[in-house]
Parts: C-alpha cells; sequence; structure tokens
C-alpha cells in the first residue's frame, strides 16, 4: 500500500495517481486538507495505527511506501477562538507528526529529511564543500553589509527570500521571486523590514538547468531563459514557462553524481536541483526537496512519474 500526503488542489499529486491507476498498485491518497476535523487518527505504541478519511480507513502498518507532497497544515472548523484554534492546530500538527516519526516505510522523503534539506545558506555551504561552483552569498538584515556586499560584485546583485517567496500583505498573496538589486532598491534598504535576505552576486547565465533526482539517477533539463523573455532572465519562474523551451540537458558525469550524492547526503531519494549554466561551468542555486516536476515531463517527455512510482514500490 502506498500512501500519498498531499491536499486537495495538487495538481502534480493527480499526475502521479494516473500512472499508479494504470499499473492497478493499491494505494490511498490522504489530503491533509480535512485534517483533523474530518479525520480519525488512531494511534498505538504496538503499531496497531490507523487514519480515517473521507470513506477511506488506512491500516498504518499495511503501508510500505509513502509520498509525502506538500500538505497543508491543519484545518480547524469555524468558530473557535484565536487561541482555541492555534492551541488545537498545534496539536493536531504535534499528533501527526508524531505518526510520521513512528511509520516504517519507503519515504519519498520523509518530512524531517524535508525540513533539514530546506535551509537556503546550509544548502549553499554543504553543496559547496561537496564541490560545486556557488555564488557569493550574504544573509543579512544590516543596509551597510548589503550595500557593502554591492559594491564588491559591481557586475549585479540580486536578492531572494531565505524560506518562503509568497507573502500575505493586507489580504493578498504576493509572490516576492529572486529580483536584481538596482541602484534604486539599495537606497531603500534602509526603510526594508528587519527580517534578513539572501543577497547573491549575479551570476551571467548562458540558460537555466532544473535537474530532478529520483532515487540514484539525475534527470536535467535546460531551460532558455535568456533573450527571450526579460521577465524570466534573472528567475526562471518569473516569465511564462509556456514560451520558454525546454531540452534535456546531458550534464558532466561528475556534476551529475554529484546532484545525486547531494540529494542523498540529506537523506533524500527525490530533489529538485537549480543550476545556471555558464560560459565556464555550471553554478548551483538551490536544492529544493519537495519542487514540482510535472510540467517537465509535459514538457519533454522525460518519464520522471514512471520512475518515481518505481522508487516508491521498490524502494
Amino acid at each position: 500500500m502506498i500512501l500519498i500526503v498531499t491536499s486537495q488542489s495538487d495538481y502534480t499529486a493527480d499526475w502521479l495517481v494516473l500512472e499508479l491507476e494504470r499499473r492497478g498498485t493499491q494505494f490511498a491518497r490522504f489530503n491533509t486538507d480535512s485534517y483533523p476535523s474530518s479525520t480519525h487518527l488512531v494511534w498505538h505504541e504496538d503499531g496497531a495505527s490507523s487514519l480515517a478519511f473521507t470513506g477511506t480507513v488506512v491500516d498504518l502498518s499495511e503501508v510500505t511506501a509513502v509520498w509525502y507532497r506538500r500538505p497543508v497544515p491543519p484545518v480547524l472548523p469555524p468558530g473557535l477562538s484565536a487561541g482555541r484554534s492555534a492551541w488545537a492546530a498545534a496539536e493536531a500538527r504535534e499528533a501527526l507528526d508524531g505518526v510520521w516519526k513512528t511509520l516504517t516505510a519507503n519515504w519519498v522523503n520523509h518530512p524531517d529529511r524535508n525540513r533539514l534539506a530546506d535551509c537556503k545558506p546550509e544548502q549553499l555551504r554543504r553543496a559547496r564543500a561537496l564541490g560545486f561552483d556557488v555564488p557569493a552569498s550574504l544573509v543579512t538584515n544590516h543596509p551597510d553589509a548589503a550595500v557593502q556586499f554591492a559594491r564588491a560584485h559591481e557586475h549585479g546583485v540580486i536578492c531572494k527570500p531565505l524560506f518562503s517567496g509568497r507573502i500575505d500583505i493586507e489580504g493578498r498573496s504576493q509572490l516576492f521571486f529572486t529580483s536584481l538589486l538596482d541602484a534604486d532598491a539599495l537606497k531603500a534598504l534602509n526603510h526594508a523590514g528587519p527580517e534578513p535576505y539572501l543577497f547573491q552576486a549575479l551570476i551571467d547565465k548562458r540558460y537555466d538547468v532544473r535537474v530532478t533526482v529520483i532515487g540514484n539517477q539525475a534527470f536535467p533539463v535546460r531551460i532558455e531563459s535568456q533573450n527571450v523573455d526579460p521577465d524570466a532572465e534573472i528567475d526562471w519562474r518569473r516569465g511564462d514557462t509556456e514560451t520558454l523551451a525546454h531540452h534535456t540537458e546531458r550534464l558532466p558525469n561528475d556534476l551529475a553524481d554529484l546532484c545525486v550524492a547531494l540529494t542523498h547526503s540529506y537523506g533524500l531519494r527525490f530533489a529538485a536541483i537549480d543550476l545556471a549554466r555558464t560560459e565556464s561551468g555550471y553554478v548551483f542555486f538551490e536544492i529544493n526537496p519537495n519542487g514540482q516536476w510535472a510540467w517537465i515531463e509535459q514538457r519533454t517527455g522525460l518519464p520522471l512519474r514512471a520512475r518515481l512510482v518505481d522508487l516508491l514500490i521498490e524502494g
């Protein structure tokens, strides 16, 4: 039995489910939008545990593999006070974390491993130690330090969020993409909030590369982000991906091995790694333990979901 832990609106999970159904593989999809209000969790120290949701009862002792795919936080019923709701959400989160920590299965990936790999400063230092070329980087909330860094990298400096690029401002959700710091932005740093930002030297890219690592295989794809859509040149996700050509890329063997090694160093079985191709080689940007991949298969034909299902079934 394969357990998919996700959310109702996750279309990438829908894409994987089609392959599971095609193979006749037994699975259950747990959309955490229903937790805890419409989910019954039963856990015993002797291993007799279950999850019941939307007419499905999963005996956790029968789960052989888990695909942990961007679940949403606990959703509490309306009408609770703010304090009561916050407390109940924390208790629900702790209970479910306890289930995951005590569930022995083939995880892709375990949430604890995902959290370990989510730290951008740690990623950069680890990637550099393994042998990747990484950009000069600075994390700071000190405007003077940022200005000094920018002066030391006259070719240009970009700014990106450390954890989440989605910001809720006055009830509206906005996206904070990787952005080039111009002179006006540097001057405005004195009026920014108290939060730190990640600053990096601008990399002169020929194109971007997304490497999807599944098990022991690396699937690199070239994304033609330069000289096509100005919005995509700094951060290709900011552009219209439908207009950006995608091609399979052949990485040097040692670099492909490095991508797999970096993934495995976190105890991950799956990861999405962003690189840039320059005139002299490849530069590492970041690793995402739960990155998107369905659009890559749709654009290139790479057998990503088949390999992912193979990994879940075979381990």
